[in-house]
């Protein structure tokens, strides 16, 4: 009984760590953004390697927000064609994303721009996305938003709810970082921070931007607005789940703190908001029911942020997509967690990278 008990008051606890998240995701959507844009002439440099289902429609979207550059490898690349068809295509004979940013960077600075984007190829960004993203550069350094996983398949559910996990860091100012599918930059914060000389220097270009704000004291505003979707036609499995994988493990190497508040809060919120209240149920130990109550809250949070970001960026997500995450969220996300733990190398676009590589790089000088 005692041990019951014990579980039980954990389980409260957890709850009302909940119910905190869940009112502070209903502020993070009520939030004003009124700017007045100051960019006069805004670049979108976007990385490309190789063609995936959704590229062209991705492209064909990203070319009518502003002008684009796109970067590629080597014109033997497949991508080359067909961004061609939509913008001006630059050969940075690069060997990184990172790379291929910095090429695009110091492009885009070269022609006179006063606000540059970085933008990734799976997004499908809509009319408010440029405006959201540049706008706010009036008063920070910095301007940033996430992406939205559009499709209701199982796999594509999944991998939404493993991406969505980031709101939580985004919401508050302390924790926000910079993710590279959508960020928006100041001229002089990239001269400043020498972003083009840093970038190669980090196989997750995210925390080479973020460190170069943050090491100026520069502000990031998160852009409701400019929620970027990101159809998923392809999804597969496993391929899904080294991509979740891979996404943890840029938190473990650049932030490992981070990744250690995150492993235990996935491992505490499984243990005692399934498994706990599960077993409760099944030995006639009905008070560890209480449990039930985390995931419950969780998915209220859900539906907040769903209908927030649909009343803000414009993307309907049906309540059937709402629940195919929450439930598949609860597995999929402890899993990608525990298993971040122990792998080392993870495989992107071709390429294999270890922990041992970002070590090296971030320890180059530029």
């Amino acid at each position: 009984m005692l041990a019951e008990i014990v579980v039980a008051v954990v389980e409260a606890a957890l709850a009302a760590l909940a119910a905190a998240g869940l009112y502070r995701e209903a502020l993070f959507w009520r939030a004003e953004e009124r700017f007045e844009d100051s960019c006069k002439e805004a670049y979108v440099v976007v990385p490309l390697r190789g063609v995936h289902p959704a590229l062209e429609e991705n492209l064909k979207a990203l070319a009518a927000e502003g002008r684009a550059l796109f970067v590629v490898d080597d014109a033997s690349d497949p991508a080359y064609p067909i961004a061609a068809r939509y913008g001006e295509v630059i050969v940075a004979g690069s060997r990184s994303k990172s790379e291929a940013l910095a090429k695009g960077l110091e492009e885009a600075l070269r022609r006179g721009a006063d606000c540059v984007v970085f933008a990734d190829d799976d997004i499908r960004p809509g009319p408010r996305w440029l405006k959201g993203l540049t706008a706010p550069l009036s008063r920070h350094e910095a301007a940033t938003t996430y992406r939205w996983y559009v499709g209701g398949g199982l796999c594509t559910r999944a991998r939404a709810a493993v991406s969505n996990t980031a709101f939580a860091a985004m919401q508050d100012p302390r924790s926000r970082f910079l993710w590279g599918g959508s960020t928006a930059l100041r001229r002089d914060v990239v001269e400043r921070g020498k972003i083009a000389e840093r970038l190669p220097r980090y196989i997750s270009d995210d925390y080479a931007t973020y460190s170069a704000v943050k090491e100026m004291g520069g502000s990031i505003w998160f852009s409701r607005e400019s929620i970027a979707p990101t159809p998923d036609p392809d999804c597969r499995w496993r391929d899904m789940f080294r991509w979740a994988v891979r996404q943890i493990l840029m938190v473990k190497w650049y932030a490992k703190a981070g990744w250690r508040v995150g492993l235990a809060i996935y491992t505490l919120n499984f243990a005692f908001g399934v498994a706990a209240p599960a077993a409760g149920l099944a030995l006639g130990m009905p008070l560890l029911a209480l449990g039930f109550s985390i995931p419950l809250i969780n998915l209220a949070k859900d539906f907040v942020r769903a209908r927030g970001v649909e009343a803000r960026a414009g993307v309907r997500t049906p309540a059937s997509h709402v629940l195919a995450t929450w439930l598949l969220g609860h597995f999929v996300i402890p899993a990608a967690v525990w298993a971040s733990a122990f792998v080392k190398c993870v495989e992107w676009r071709g390429r294999r990278i270890c922990e041992e590589d970002a070590k090296r790089l971030a320890g180059q000088k530029p």
